[in-house]
Order: structure tokens, then sequence, then C-alpha cells
């Protein structure tokens, strides 16, 4: 495939509720004004604060960006559940909510639990549509609905990597987030698979917004760039992404549990520590390796570079990550706003 000149990406901000409530708000408002258009706030009840609480106050303390979970599961948050509180949020800002659902991470794994299927996956973002838009959904032999006024226009984003769950989002999605690494054959065959989805449902490739998930971080030290990424390439490789890794030219054998890294080692508390012990398996030539392929890691023009090439694939929009979980992302905010948008826009 040749890329072509794409339009102007936009861009979302991952804030993870750590912190009090006031000051997840205020990051909002420092996303907005620093040109995000998204506030993402992700959902793992052992980890951060309540996704729905925090999402409401961001949209009390903000105008114009949106906000989104990213994302939930309907596995702690039955559909109905999760119907009523988009709905709260939608009331609170109409037009700038976005449900974000997807298997499930540490917020089921850390239960015990087991990830959506993907059948389920189907119905569950049925009932959920059905219900906001003011329809009945059988429960237990009997016919129930959630009372008040329907809401329209909330998107419905599903996040996947796998190419079944990219197609079933590219099927029945508004939005997918798209967890495949910036690395141009990822991104190509991730967008191979939404688009045979889409045609199922009628649609093409360019009637959803495909947001691309990337992890970023602004920094002129080479060895820093190399050292940060390293957890998250472990967790890649917890999870059975061998293939994906090989093609950024990394082999590595990684236990399923670290110990001494709680509570995993994608949500590490101490992302320091934790880089460290990922050096066990990772080496510095593979974590600039990984922060190369899958990250925007590296100065502001190195990142802007990495982003740009993304956008000409088809990309419409970016899920921005920090690293650490345990971190509101205001230092990124300011940087990633003042020295890598500029240069894409």
């Amino acid at each position: 495939m040749t890329p072509e000149r794409a339009p102007a990406p936009a861009f979302g901000i991952r804030i993870p509720p750590c912190r009090n409530v006031r000051a997840l708000k205020d990051a909002a408002r420092a996303a907005e004004s620093a040109g995000f258009e998204v506030a993402w706030f992700p959902d793992s009840q052992f980890i951060w604060r309540d996704v729905w609480s925090t999402m409401t106050a961001a949209a009390l303390g903000t105008s114009a960006i949106r906000v989104g979970s990213c994302v939930t599961t309907f596995e702690t948050r039955h559909p109905s559940v999760t119907a009523a509180a988009a709905r709260t949020v939608a009331e609170i800002a109409p037009g700038r909510t976005i449900l974000g659902v997807g298997s499930g991470d540490s917020a089921i794994k850390l239960l015990g639990m087991r990830p959506t299927r993907l059948a389920e996956m189907r119905q569950h973002i049925y009932t959920v549509r059905r219900l906001l838009a003011g329809g009945a959904c059988e429960f237990g032999g009997r016919e129930v609905r959630i009372h008040g006024q329907a809401v329209d226009g909330i998107p419905v984003y599903m996040a996947a990597s796998g190419p079944k769950a990219l197609q079933l989002a590219g099927e029945v999605a508004d939005g997918v987030i798209v967890l495949a690494g910036l690395s141009p054959p990822l991104i190509e065959q991730a967008l191979g698979n939404i688009r045979a989805g889409a045609e199922r449902s009628g649609r093409r490739l360019e009637d959803l917004d495909v947001c691309l998930g990337a992890f970023c971080h602004i920094t002129d030290d080479p060895l820093e760039a190399a050292q940060v990424a390293k957890p998250v390439c472990v967790g890649l490789a917890q999870i059975g992404a061998a293939a994906s890794l090989r093609l950024a030219g990394i082999e590595i054998e990684v236990p399923k549990v670290v110990k001494g890294v709680y509570p995993d080692m994608t949500h590490a508390e101490d992302w320091a520590q934790a880089a460290e012990v990922a050096g066990q398996w990772v080496s510095d030539d593979d974590g600039r390796r990984y922060a190369d392929a899958f990250c925007a890691v590296g100065t502001a023009e190195e990142c802007a570079a990495r982003l740009r090439r993304a956008a000409e694939f088809g990309v419409s929009s970016f899920y921005i990550r920090g690293f650490p979980s345990y971190e509101l992302p205001l230092d990124l905010i300011e940087a990633f706003g003042s020295r890598v948008m500029p240069a894409l826009r």
C-alpha cells in the first residue's frame, strides 16, 4: 500500500484516574487547553478512581473536549448499568460523550474473571445501543427499559488488537481503538481487518474513526527512550504477541507473571523499578526496537514523524498514552500540545 496525504489527525490523551477527582478535572481542562480533542479515562477498580464519576467531573470542568471511557468492560459493569452511566454523562456533556468498551484487562484479571467473548461483545453493544435509544431489552424473562428520555449521539468505540476482534469492531462499532503499534506492517494488517468487518455491515473504513493507541514519551536521551518502554514490551510478550514482536526484530521469552511487580508489568506502581526488572529479558537494543516499532518515544520531531506516517496509512485519530499509570500526564500534555501537535497540523 502506498500511503496518501491524509487530513490532520485528531488527538486524545489518556488520563489515568489516579488522583483526587478535582485534580483529574483540572487535567482534562489542561488537555482541552493544549488542543486535545478527547480526554480518555481508563477503568480498573483496583487501580483507579471510578471512571464514570471521573468523566462526570471532567465534563463539568470543560466545555469543548470530549470525554470517553478507554475502556470499560461489560464483565464488571452490566450493559444496563453502562447504558445508564453513559446517558448520565451525556446529559451533562451532550455531543461530548464517548463509550469505549473492551474485553477486559486488569479490571477482570485481578478478579480471576475471563475476558468478554466476541459473541457476547456483539450482543452487549447491541443492548447498550437499544437501551440508550429508549428501547426495551429482555432480562430475566422480562422486557425492561431505562426510564426517561432517550439519548442519541453517544458513539460506541471498541478496543481491539487481534484479527477477529478488529473485524467485529469494524462491523459493529462507531470507532475502533487499535492497539497494534506504529509499525506500517502492523497498521496495514489492522486496517485490513477493520475494513473487512466494516464491509460486512455495508460500510467503508472511512465511515469509522480509526483511533490508534500509542504510548508516548518525549525525551532527548536515547538511553531513557530505550528504558521507558521495556515493561510494556514484556507485557505484550506475556499475552502471546510473539509474532508482532518478531516484526520488530525482538525474540524474547518471559514468564506469565513477573514476581515483585504489582499489579502487573503494564500497570506497575513503580515504573522505574518495572523497567529495571524488565531488563532481565529486554536489552537496551530491544527496548529501542520496541519503542521505534510500537510507540512514539524520542524527541518531539521523532514522535511527530512516527505519528505522521501512521496517519498517512489511514489512521484518523490517536489515543496518546503516557507509560505510568499512577501519574497525571501533565508534562506530556504540555510537551505534546506545544511541540508535537503543531508539527502535525
